[in-house]
């Protein structure tokens, strides 16, 4: 195409609305010359170039611009005034080019930028006190910001994203400071400078999302927090955090999501009347130990809590005192679903989390974990999912066929035989017991679960070949998908291997009478070493006594 129009380009288009250049290898000069007199046009594409720069009047002939897509060029430059032509213009995609600065940003008219995937160190709007700057999105992702930019100027902004960057400590917070909550120029200067003014005319106030994750963040500033008002979604996951507060009446109050996972955190504080509106908290993947024991029980709406790889440890019931540092997650009315998996617990205690309507629980990867009789009761009438796996379970002390709803059930990785029976119809679907030491799934054990379950996983079990009538008609009737079934194995009597799916009902009939064959032999060898015991015993005892006769 670029051969092509080499000299004269598009020429003048005037009823064109949309035109897409991409994939076209086109460079600078290029496109200045096949760009010409476009009045009517509002989409333009020429992603996927080899543009290194961008004149001052590549655009002009647009004026009825309002979508540009650049991505995926090699943009180093961007020339003063490249986009003055264009003040229609609303969307701008910069990404995956090679920009390394954006400074005396003026595009006041922009709602959506992307410039997201550069190398970008710093982000600037050009001192013009009383613009009126349009932009409500804004990407940044995937570039090497130091600190938090300046976004005063930018009082519609609802979604921004700056992840993926260098941003550490607030800019002019020296790094062993012991006033972890000082105002820093790094964090909005015009947001911490004054925490009296009205948090209308906070350029922040409208913010929904905003996502700092995959940064070096070690500490949040208490007054940053206070401004976002409106804020819903918040990831500050994969940074350097050691604590996180909210302890001010009123903070984050529309906050719906935050993310801290995958930090370095030991301390969280929040408050009585703070993250009212909070549903989810992901808090996986931290060095949590010991926390006030009512830390979760004061967020009122919370309702999913992920607390995977640290080291928290449940108080029990109300009865039952737990040790120092413990969590009360008991009297949670809203919490549906808590993961408390790799947590090094030792015990669950009675009553751990009654009055607290879980429907997903999980508790694996606590290995020596002691489930106490009691521990799960209060949730036999919510529960669906609930996971043990990895524990080292000798013994279940879970009534489990109480739990009526329950349709996932793990019980892998443990060191379980025996499973309570049950004898009525539940809602269990899929039965994990994968790595155990079954041998036997009696049917009067497992009858009240043909109904309902639909997956069942075995592998790693000593199961034996005969005695397993429940099981072996699930495999031959399909009412049950046993995994990997191919590849479950089963023994003899006389420890023989073979494939469970081989194993016909005469292989027992045969295993059978060898094995009564075997009983015969055994008894009939054992009642002739007995007769002969008896005969040699009453011949030796007349020739004594003969031999008294004789003598006398």
């Amino acid at each position: 195409m670029g051969m092509a129009l080499n000299s004269g380009g598009l020429g003048r288009l005037p009823l064109v609305t949309s035109l897409d250049l991409s994939g076209n290898s086109l460079y600078g000069s290029l496109v200045e010359q096949l760009l010409g007199e476009a009045p009517s046009l509002h989409t333009l594409s020429l992603a996927e170039n080899s543009l290194t720069r961008l004149a001052r009047h590549t655009f002009w002939g647009m004026p009825a611009l309002e979508q540009l897509d650049l991505h995926s060029n090699i943009l180093m430059d961007i020339e003063d005034g490249a986009f003055e032509a264009l003040p229609q213009l609303t969307h701008l995609n910069l990404s995956r080019n090679s920009l390394t600065c954006i400074s005396d940003f003026s595009l006041q008219q922009l709602q959506v930028l992307d410039l997201s995937c550069n190398s970008i160190e710093a982000f600037q709007t050009a001192p013009e006190p009383q613009a009126q700057f349009q932009l409500t999105w804004l990407d940044l992702r995937e570039n090497k910001l130091l600190q938090f930019p300046d976004l005063a100027a930018f009082p519609r902004l609802i979604y921004l994203n700056i992840s993926n960057n260098l941003i550490q400590l607030p800019a002019g917070l020296p790094q062993d400071s012991e006033d972890l909550h000082a105002p820093s120029e790094g964090w909005s200067a015009s947001l911490l400078s004054n925490p009296n003014r009205n948090a209308s005319a906070n350029p922040l106030s409208q913010l929904l999302n905003l996502d700092l994750s995959y940064n070096e963040i070690e500490l949040v500033p208490a007054s940053f927090l206070e401004h976002l008002t409106s804020l819903r979604f918040l990831n500050l996951s994969r940074n350097c955090l050691r604590s996180f507060e909210a302890r001010h009446v009123g903070s984050l109050p529309c906050l719906v999501l935050l993310d801290l996972s995958h930090n370095v955190l030991e301390a969280l504080e929040l408050g009585t009347k703070v993250l009212g509106s909070l549903k989810t908290l992901l808090l996986q993947d931290n060095a949590l130990q010991e926390l006030p024991p009512y830390t979760f029980a004061s967020l009122a709406s919370l309702q999913r809590l992920n607390l995977r790889g640290n080291q928290v440890s449940p108080c029990g019931g109300r009865v039952e005192p737990g040790p120092p540092g413990c969590v009360d997650f008991s009297g949670i009315p809203t919490l549906h679903v808590l993961n408390m998996a790799g947590n090094s617990m030792e015990m669950l205690r009675a009553g751990s989390f009654l009055h607290t309507p879980l429907t997903e629980l999980d508790l694996s990867d606590n290995p020596g974990l002691d489930v106490a009789t009691g521990a799960l009761v209060g949730l036999e009438a919510s529960l669906e999912v609930l996971k043990l796996q990895g524990n080292g379970l000798t013994v279940l002390k879970v009534d489990l066929p109480c739990f009526r709803r329950l349709k996932l059930l793990n019980l892998s990785e443990n060191r379980l035989s025996h499973l309570p029976a049950w004898t009525q119809a539940v809602s269990l679907e899929v039965l994990d017991l994968r790595n155990n030491s079954f041998s036997l799934l009696p049917g009067n054990a497992m009858g009240g679960l043909e109904t309902s379950l639909r997956r069942l996983y075995l592998q790693g079990n000593p199961l034996s070949c005969c005695g397993n009538g429940w099981l072996a008609a699930q495999l031959h009737q399909g009412r049950v998908d046993v995994d990997a079934t191919q590849d479950l194995v089963c023994r003899f009597s006389s420890q023989e291997e073979v494939s469970l799916s081989h194993v016909r009902p005469e292989d027992c009939e045969k295993g059978g009478l060898k094995d009564i064959n075997l009983i015969l032999i055994l008894t009939f060898t054992v009642a002739s070493a007995i007769i002969l015991t008896t005969l040699a015993t009453c011949c030796f005892l007349r020739r004594q006594k003969f031999s008294q006769q004789y003598k006398a």
